[in-house]
């Protein structure tokens, strides 16, 4: 038990320091040289657990993607439609604050193992929030409606690696609007989402944690 118990601990530890250093400066940028001087650990242990820096880039992508779920369902209360609101908002307010954020979004939908689980993730999300009013829909239609989610969080992503995305609200309001649209949403509700979500102001709360993160 004792042995698990250690194994969990490192195990935890590469994964924290590799996201400290992936986070400071980029994916690219960072060796597993450096993570296993980081972490102190041998390199062989930090093999024994995870087969590539790709593999330990994927356990931190796909956690922080639910990090942000749940951080974001807080704010929520219940509110299926705006707890959507606000995890889109995050998403495209950490891009644009953090450019070494925006890199790693923009390479995990690139990434074709790490793109086709948060596809599996996104579908699920999508029943999970409209499948209550919409019934009849089948797993096709969640999923065109996953996959045109992904094309436009992959092509904000882009925007913020290029240094063009200046208008990050602007761009969360038209996104929330699209969606919304594509799920049939009656355009009072949207227009209350959107307003819940002004009052909440997640661009500040998304640079507290990123300055929190960064230390």
């Amino acid at each position: 038990m004792k042995r698990e118990a250690h194994k969990a601990v490192v195990r935890g530890k590469i994964i924290s320091v590799a996201r400290k250093l992936f986070l400071a400066q980029g994916y690219q940028k960072t060796k597993m040289r450096q993570i296993k001087e980081a972490a102190s650990v041998e390199i062989g242990t930090i093999y024994h657990f995870y087969r590539s820096k790709e593999d330990i880039f994927e356990k931190i992508v796909l956690e922080a993607f639910f990090r942000v779920l749940e951080r974001t369902s807080h704010f929520a209360e219940g509110n299926k439609l705006l707890h959507l609101a606000c995890e889109l908002s995050w998403h495209v307010h950490t891009m644009a604050q953090h450019a070494p954020s925006a890199e790693l979004y923009l390479m995990s939908y690139n990434s074709p193992d790490i793109a086709a689980q948060l596809l599996i993730n996104q579908i699920q999300r999508s029943k999970t929030i409209f499948g209550d009013r919409f019934p009849d829909r089948t797993d096709e239609d969640y999923k065109i409606y996953a996959m045109c989610a992904r094309g436009l969080m992959q092509s904000i992503s882009l925007q913020a690696v290029s240094g063009t995305l200046t208008e990050p609200d602007l761009i969360v309001r038209e996104s929330i609007q699209l969606v919304f649209k594509i799920m049939d949403t009656p355009a009072e509700e949207t227009k209350n989402v959107l307003e819940a979500l002004a009052k909440l102001d997640i661009p500040e709360k998304v640079a507290r944690v990123l300055t929190t993160a960064q230390k």
